[in-house]
């Protein structure tokens, strides 16, 4: 009998993942002018700036690792920041950021992470920084508001509808954690499973998704009687979130504008909040169309400000994206090398 060829899903993931960044780059017709833009700019704050995006993953990466050794698990520096680097770049290129989440369990099921404990930890994180955020664009917003009101009041109502969808997952996560809710969503994907028919192993998946519900909800369980790590993650999650709304005011003192810090800091977290229930991959022209809205008033011309949104994007958004995507070719290639090299020893 002839032997059936296995498909290689781990080269078809890594091509994907190549084709995706190549298409990327394609499409957003802004990159182009990124290497020119940049040279162009103090070298010395857009130093500032890699390293503050530096620090804002590292910090995602350790976010994480406390939370999961808060629960038993002892993983390295290395995979949590890997992880973080990992959620965040597919986040940006999937619709709403809806695929981060999945992945990172994924990856973490490598390190040897089971579903439901990984699951429940990226909530908690998830959880932590939306309210972190929440509470600086609340903060922001009270700061701002005189200024606002005066100059463009227009703004005061999106940033409103910004901080009550962020809220939305301030109050759904929590939810989760209770176990009729967690039962309720269970059995509703029991029942789905139960409706397709076509599916060969639907028994088995039944089977996974209650396991599922089992160790997760058992993990919720060590996550209250744990509730100061939800402080931990929050404190920690506030500075964070101060340090990514940061990199715009090193983005103006690059192009020689000193303009107070607090300011734009505030801005810059309001039109974050704006442009977050965009349903496009990083809220793609969102966030184009926000930061006119937001900064027009700082620049003296729209050419400088169409380079400002180039440089800004390319910090907080585009070198996400590059990094992630070649960290995910690599990780992809490295783990393809030892599960072969695992599977001649045995």
């Amino acid at each position: 009998m002839q032997e059936k060829k296995k498909i290689p899903w781990g080269l078809l993931y890594v091509l994907l993942t190549v084709v995706i960044l190549l298409v990327f780059g394609l499409v957003n017709q802004e990159f182009y002018g990124m290497v020119s833009v940049l040279a162009g700019l103090s070298l010395g704050f857009v130093a500032l700036a890699v390293l503050m995006t530096g620090v804002f993953l590292v910090m995602e990466g350790e976010i994480s690792r406390m939370l999961l050794r808060c629960q038993g698990e002892r993983v390295s520096f290395w995979t949590t920041f890997k992880i973080g680097l990992i959620g965040l770049y597919y986040s940006y290129i999937t619709p709403s950021s809806t695929g981060g989440q999945p992945m990172q369990v994924a990856y973490l099921l490598r390190s040897k992470v089971n579903a439901g404990n990984s699951t429940a930890v990226l909530f908690v994180k998830f959880f932590a920084y939306q309210l972190a955020f929440v509470l600086c664009t609340i903060a922001s917003l009270l700061y701002m508001y005189p200024q606002l009101q005066a100059q463009s009041p227009q703004l005061i109502p999106i940033v409103i509808v910004g901080i009550a969808i962020n809220g939305l997952w301030i109050i759904a996560i929590p939810l989760l954690f209770c176990a009729p809710v967690l039962h309720a969503l269970a059995n509703a994907v029991v029942w789905l499973l139960g409706k397709c028919r076509f599916l060969r192993r639907r028994e088995t998946y039944i089977e996974k998704v209650r396991g599922f519900e089992a160790d997760f909800a058992a993990y919720t369980e060590k996550f209250k009687r744990k509730k100061r790590y939800f402080v931990y993650a929050v404190l920690l999650s506030i500075p964070q979130v101060i340090l990514q709304m940061s990199v715009l005011y090193v983005v103006f003192r690059a192009f020689s504008y000193d303009l107070p810090y607090l300011e734009l800091l505030c801005m810059q977290t309001m039109l974050q909040a704006s442009v977050c229930f965009v349903p496009l991959p990083g809220a793609s022209g969102a966030q184009e169309l926000g930061f006119s809205m937001f900064f027009t008033s700082y620049f003296s011309s729209g050419e400088i400000l169409y380079t400002a949104v180039l440089v800004w994007r390319f910090f907080t958004y585009y070198i996400i994206v590059i990094l992630g995507a070649l960290l995910v070719v690599i990780d992809q290639i490295v783990y393809g090398r030892r599960r072969r090299a695992r599977a001649e020893n045995n």
